[in-house]
């Protein structure tokens, strides 16, 4: 555990936070703290408040109340532009923009005012089961799984401290599902890439996280070690 003093160092932390929206409480007293190199499954009921959370934490929505620091400095400080590079948003659905997936893929080369590397995308496709030829296919006939795929991509070829995934295996089968999840652990393991990701499916937070949070009626109700969740509620969510 990175400490400095005694205190915690968090690359991300949610201090009280409260979300209303048409006279409803969406989210009430989040508060928790996202180490560098984490790995957060977050779980709880549709409904509960998991995907707001991750809007609020990539700025689409602003808290009623409350703070998000990213290493201790509120991220509505950051310019949007900014905020996308540090950190990541992936949804179930996919989103790929343009026509093919090679405009898709040198666009972060672009934002980040660099050259294309096609080695390192090619590199990215090879870890994916994608051959090269890929770059030259329409979005439109890639199935599913491949664009999913070419989402989680282009993410990572920005380089962003902290990615949010937001059930992005949902509607996967499970061999794009694995293939998905051990890019992830890749990332996390080589450049320490923070993650957090919603999951209904209890073996993917068994295998992906460390630690877990659970929302219920948009409260936590378990914040801790993975372990601990699997023990004390896991049972109840098979």
């Amino acid at each position: 555990m990175l400490s400095i003093g005694g205190a915690t160092i968090y690359i991300l932390e949610c201090k009280d936070i409260e979300l209303i929206k048409n006279h409803q409480v969406i989210l009430n007293n989040i508060s928790f703290g996202v180490q560098a190199g984490d790995s957060i499954g977050i779980m709880g009921p549709s409904g509960s408040g998991k995907s707001s959370l991750f809007r609020l934490l990539n700025l689409l929505l602003s808290p009623s109340q409350g703070q998000i620091l990213y290493r201790d400095k509120h991220i509505q400080s950051y310019a949007p532009t900014q905020l996308r590079r540090i950190i990541g948003y992936i949804l179930q659905k996919p989103y790929l923009f343009g026509t093919t997936v090679q405009e898709n893929l040198i666009y972060p080369y672009e934002l980040l005012g660099q050259k294309p590397d096609f080695n390192e995308i090619n590199g990215y496709l090879d870890q994916v089961q994608l051959p090269a030829n890929t770059l030259e296919k329409k979005n439109t006939a890639l199935s599913g799984g491949e664009q999913q795929r070419i989402a989680l991509i282009r993410s990572l070829l920005i380089k962003p401290k902290i990615i949010l995934l937001d059930e992005v295996t949902a509607a996967l089968d499970e061999e794009n599902t694995l293939l998905i999840e051990k890019l992830i652990t890749y990332e996390q393991q080589r450049q320490h890439l923070t993650v957090l990701f919603i999951t209904h499916n209890l073996q993917q937070a068994k295998r992906l996280a460390r630690k877990m949070l659970y929302l219920e009626a948009g409260q936590i109700s378990f914040w801790g070690d993975a372990t601990d969740f699997f023990k004390e509620k896991g049972e109840q969510h098979e």
